[in-house]
């Protein structure tokens, strides 16, 4: 793919002709390389011929406690975990770098990542580079213009696309940003007639999108703020649209209390996707509260099927508290929340499904002299799936940005929707160390995974991790400096 065959030029360059190349000028950047260990189970789908399965109906339960989905007359099939381990690598590259090239107002912005030394059985392991962004920037007066692979973040999310867009802020306190180009799918940088969306999907889009939209921003004094956001992706033959929505961000301060509203809408279903009241304030030294109620209706792009199963929302509510107790090193956080969810419409046959769930957590963090802990325990139940468990993470620091911890942790999961009752316990040690420029993190650990039923066999999963990252520059105008 060309935008592949540029970004591996770019990143040649600047990795064999070095800083050199911008030393007469500003620059600031990082490279950043990653690698992972680790152990999977992939899964199978095995299956029962109907007859020989105690029940009726579609959902039954095995004599180990295995849940099936049955169709009369034919059979009942579940999935089921392997017994033959795989083992994983995943190494990735990334360079950021911004130049200042002399001329006033102009900048210029790229990010790239490779996936060299990656394992084949990791998705997207072929596209071995890509650029996250990388774009040019003019900043004068009242307007900035930009162009390039551009990465935007709304209320509608985070959003990258190949084209161009332009801020005024003329008329304070409001700035208008308008911006237009080619649409890349979310979280994939390449665009939605590839190879990627087509090796996912059977009914994968065969032609790009021309996206186009509008921000606006608005701030009233230090008290008031808000952004509206409109977003449209249609077929570049026009037959169609993937999206239309639009966002809208608000906060207040009213006294000491912080307001947030949010409230995304889509337009091809005439719903919104979410909306979220939220506040919080101190009550007292050291203590604060915050609450929140949320509305929230799955969201999918129009070219896929997904959204024609009329996925089911669900209202939430929920509370956490924080208090930093006076005179100690000790933070200490309580919470919970309520989830109700919406009729499924799906048949008697679904009857006994939770309609509601809830989740609670505890944390607790202590720091003195270097020493640190940080334990936290979560419970969580919902419809069709539990989880219990918490981490426990003891640790000194001997720098900024130089430690070494060990961490202990244990999870229960089980219901309906599992491959088992699993149990996953197990610990690691973790660590930074930062000299100068460079810096180096790693954590290796151990994980037990036990279970209840029989068709899944306990197995104990490694993980490795380790990266590096140097960060280099100069000051803009000139002049040697560290990156900071």
């Amino acid at each position: 793919m060309k935008v592949h065959w540029l970004a591996g030029v770019a990143l040649a360059l600047a990795v064999l002709l070095g800083p050199e190349c911008l030393m007469a000028q500003g620059y600031r950047g990082e490279f950043r390389v990653a690698g992972s260990f680790l152990e999977l189970r992939g899964l199978e789908r095995d299956s029962l011929p109907e007859g020989v399965v105690a029940g009726d109906g579609i959902r039954r339960v095995l004599d180990d406690g295995t849940i099936v989905s049955c169709i009369p007359g034919e059979f009942c099939r579940w999935f089921a975990s392997v017994d033959e381990e795989e083992s994983i690598s995943v190494v990735t590259q990334d360079l950021s770098l911004i130049a200042w090239p002399g001329i006033r107002g102009l900048s210029a912005n790229v990010h790239l990542r490779g996936r060299y030394g990656t394992d084949s059985f990791w998705p997207r392991s072929s596209q071995e580079l890509d650029a996250v962004t990388a774009y040019l920037t003019y900043d004068r007066a009242d307007f900035r213009f930009r162009g390039g692979r551009i990465a935007r973040t709304s209320g509608l999310g985070y959003y990258n696309f190949d084209g161009g867009s332009v801020l005024w802020r003329g008329l304070e306190p409001v700035r208008v940003e308008a911006f237009w180009g080619w649409g890349l799918a979310r979280g994939l940088n390449a665009t939605r007639d590839g190879d990627l969306l087509e090796d996912a999907d059977d009914f994968a889009p065969d032609k790009r999108a021309r996206i186009a939209g509008f921000d606006v921003n608005a701030r009233l004094g230090q008290t008031v703020s808000g952004t509206f956001t409109y977003q449209r992706e249609m077929r570049t033959d026009r037959a169609a649209l993937y999206t239309e929505r639009m966002a809208f961000d608000a906060r207040a301060l009213v006294d000491r209390v912080t307001v947030d509203f949010s409230a995304d809408y889509d337009f091809a279903y005439d719903e919104f996707n979410e909306l979220q009241l939220r506040a919080s304030a101190p009550i007292a030294a050291g203590v604060r509260v915050a609450g929140y109620a949320r509305h929230y209706e799955p969201y999918f792009e129009l070219w896929t099927i997904w959204g024609a199963f009329m996925p089911v929302g669900y209202t939430e509510g929920g509370g956490t508290v924080l208090w930093s107790v006076p005179g100690t090193m000790l933070n200490l956080e309580g919470g919970g929340a309520y989830r109700s969810y919406e009729e499924t419409d799906a048949g008697a046959e679904f009857l006994g499904f939770e309609e509601d769930g809830w989740r609670a957590h505890g944390r607790a963090r202590f720091e003195h002299r270097g020493w640190f802990a940080d334990g936290i325990y979560r419970a969580e139940r919902g419809s069709g799936a539990a989880r219990y468990g918490g981490d426990l993470t003891v640790g000194y620091e001997f720098a900024p940005g130089t430690y070494l911890a060990a961490r202990g942790s244990s999870t229960q999961t089980f219901s309906e929707f599992r491959l088992g009752e699993q149990v996953t316990s197990g610990g690691g040690v973790e660590g930074a160390w930062r000299i100068g420029d460079f810096s180096l993190t790693g954590s290796l650990s151990g994980y037990s995974l036990s279970f209840d039923r029989a068709r899944v066999s306990d197995w104990t999963q490694t993980r490795g991790h380790i990266g590096l990252a140097y960060r280099f520059g100069s000051n803009i105008g000139g002049g040697e400096g560290g990156y900071r």
